[in-house]
């Protein structure tokens, strides 16, 4: 069993610990915040040693891994120093936010032979794993084209406060909050992109910057891609993807947190539309995406996540917060 730290208390490190609380492979015992208070007494309540300073959790002999739960900003300080201390580490998305960052990260985990654990536990839910086995499968033919969208109204009408609405920590108004688990899965699908060309807009008085981003993508293989995500927008996913045998498409109405079910839609060279629904398991998946890095990292299994897709999806963010700038096709090379 490993024994871990999580840095970070803010609302998701704290589901972490909820998720991971009668885990068989992870015991989290420490916890650090630089919010000492509020930290400490939520350490207190869950019986985990409490710490603001990083260094002394690097320190500790007890501590095997690191669950870094902290701004993406903070990111690359963070795993190169746990690297170099040669503790596990499985940080939250985005790993970075540039492409050089991510780099110099994974180099240090690389030579410390570390196992290198990321949030997108969206690989995990069952509708993403169908879809991805009928593409991989030759249910759709030859994948010619995606189009994803992910939009949620968290953040509308609130003010401009706090570094996830921050440009400079959180840019390309959702890409690191939503955005980013789509592109991880697009890759997924679709293989490594090549080019990114993205605009963004602000249309609504209920966001306080841009709320549009648009992005077309071109693949290695040549195929083409569509992203978009409206930040004032009622809740709603959809993941559809186009082959020369047939089509499939998961649509979520609410977020992970509701029990609003998944849905499937196919449909095949007989034409016939057929549809599956599967149940929202969060909790369920955060589980299995941590288990999986686990017994990775104990030598009993393999992550699905590759270290040149952790930093591929990075080299994506990197290229369309770029293109949304300059208003030009960014080459990822």
């Amino acid at each position: 069993m490993l024994n871990a730290a999580v840095i970070g208390l803010g609302w998701w490190g704290k589901h972490i610990i909820s998720c991971l609380e009668d885990s068989d492979r992870i015991n989290i015992s420490m916890a650090m915040d630089i919010s000492s208070n509020e930290g400490k007494n939520f350490a207190s309540q869950s019986g985990l040693k409490f710490t603001d300073n990083f260094d002394e959790v690097l320190k500790s002999k007890d501590i095997d891994a690191v669950i870094i739960v902290t701004p993406h900003s903070l990111h690359e300080e963070q795993v190169i120093k746990a690297a170099d201390a040669g503790k596990q580490i499985f940080c939250e998305k985005p790993f970075s936010l540039t492409s050089e960052s991510a780099k110099r990260m994974l180099s240090a985990c690389q030579e410390h032979n570390l196992v290198v654990g990321i949030g997108h536990e969206r690989r995990f839910e069952y509708g993403l794993i169908e879809m991805k086995k009928m593409v991989d499968e030759g249910e759709i033919g030859k994948l010619l084209h995606m189009e994803f969208n992910a939009s949620y109204n968290l953040f509308a009408g609130s003010p401009a406060s706090g570094w996830r609405q921050d440009p400079k920590q959180a840019p390309a108004g959702t890409m690191t909050a939503l955005g980013i688990h789509q592109t991880d899965y697009i890759q997924t699908i679709g293989g490594p992109i090549k080019s990114v060309y993205a605009r963004m807009a602000h249309r609504s008085d209920n966001y306080p910057t841009e709320d549009i981003i648009a992005i077309q993508f071109v693949f290695e293989s040549g195929m083409l891609g569509s992203f978009c995500s409206l930040a004032t927008t009622p809740f709603y996913t959809r993941m559809s993807v186009f082959g020369d045998k047939g089509w499939a498409e998961l649509r979520d109405l609410d977020n992970v947190d509701k029990p609003t079910p998944t849905l499937l839609t196919w449909r095949g060279i007989d034409e016939e539309v057929h549809t599956r629904t599967y149940k929202k398991r969060n909790r369920e998946t955060v589980i299995a995406n941590f288990h999986e890095w686990a017994d990775a990292v104990m030598k009993k299994g393999t992550y699905r996540f590759s270290q040149e897709q952790i930093l591929h999806n990075v080299q994506i963010l990197d290229a369309i917060v770029r293109s949304a700038a300059s208003k030009e096709v960014i080459e990822i090379v």
